[in-house]
């Protein structure tokens, strides 16, 4: 069992002071008119509970109650966005910290699934291990996996990870093809990242950039289940390299 929601607090007791807990978070967002606003949060709760089975017998990973409503106020003026303010969202992370170092855990890991998260769940890591004197991670899935990515043709198709694009797309139509509708066309986009991570050496804010292109980076159409499988395979054996690390050091 992985999930901290099923565990009874006895099981809590005896399980936290060894093992590592695990904090997906997302945003709740328009991803274009193709993909659900949970997107993000989706595919860091799949990483999270993946790479906890990945690592079953070697580490014991306990996948908390993710962080569903991330930082998004660049997605506001399209619609069907919930955004929490900087403050707000650093004080969740950081209370999730504290109950979950009450509860014994020694080593905590935000795993983001949200470009908007990106530099927060970093800060939120840093003052949550110096206040709480426990030792606390944060990363992005797709920056933790970059090199996996690439290898994989992450950024063959699209923009990794680009938004409700080529990359995001393989993602939903692998996990929950149900709920993808008709992803549209946007051909001849270009598609080449700073390996370095998500926002390169320096970050621009262009504050009408997403509404301008409709609510997705690039090609949706692009994105396939295939791929999807394939990218996910490769988040996954990044991000449990990753844990494992975190865990032994």
């Amino acid at each position: 069992m992985t999930l901290l929601s099923e565990l009874t607090r006895t099981a809590v007791a005896e399980r936290a002071p060894d093992a590592v807990a695990v904090v997906p978070v997302g945003a709740c967002e328009q991803h274009g008119p193709h993909l659900p606003l949970g997107t993000d949060l989706m595919v860091a709760e799949h990483v999270a509970v993946a790479t906890a089975a990945r690592l079953a017998g070697e580490i014991d990973v306990v996948v908390a109650p993710s962080v569903a409503v991330g930082y998004s106020p660049h997605h506001v003026p399209i619609g069907a966005t919930l955004t929490a303010g900087v403050g707000t969202l650093l004080a969740q992370l950081r209370d999730t910290c504290a109950g979950l170092a009450a509860a014994g855990f020694r080593r905590i890991f935000l795993l983001n699934g949200h470009g908007g998260n990106a530099e927060l769940v970093v800060v939120a890591a840093r003052e949550a291990g110096q206040a709480l004197r426990v030792r606390v991670g944060a990363g992005s899935y797709w920056v933790m996996a970059w090199t996996e990515l690439v290898a994989a043709g992450a950024q063959d198709r699209g923009r990794l990870p680009g938004h409700a694009g080529a990359f995001e797309t393989s993602l939903a139509l692998a996990l929950r093809p149900d709920l993808v509708v008709d992803p549209p066309h946007r051909p001849g986009t270009a598609f080449a990242r700073n390996p370095a991570g998500y926002f390169g050496r320096y970050h621009v804010e262009e504050p009408d950039a997403m509404a301008a292109g409709d609510g997705f980076s690039d090609d949706p159409s692009a994105g396939t289940a295939d791929d999807g499988r394939r990218y996910l395979v490769a988040v996954v054996t990044a991000v449990a390299a990753g844990l494992r690390k975190f865990a032994r050091a």
